[in-house]
């Protein structure tokens, strides 16, 4: 199954190699460019810079073809919408 996960911080980071690891292909969008250190070298999905409800950002993170998205981001109000 495809993911898309958005928050690349400590709770998105760990989602997103516990998903890769069990099978599932991962794509994490997050603003911050400098987020994505924390997937390690290792981590083969997609790293998505961007707004996470921003449609183009959600659609270059293959949400058309997910089958769960996760918002975990620091923000509520980002994670509501």
């Amino acid at each position: 199954m495809h993911i898309v996960i958005m928050g690349c911080g400590r709770v998105g980071s760990a989602l997103a190699q516990t998903l890769e690891q069990q099978g599932h292909t991962v794509a994490v969008v997050d603003q911050d460019p400098t987020a994505f250190r924390r997937l390690g070298a290792s981590f083969g999905g997609r790293r998505v810079t961007g707004v996470g409800f921003d449609q183009d950002t959600l659609r270059e993170a293959g949400i058309e073809d997910a089958g769960a998205f996760a918002a975990v981001s620091s923000g509520d109000n980002s994670n509501i919408i």
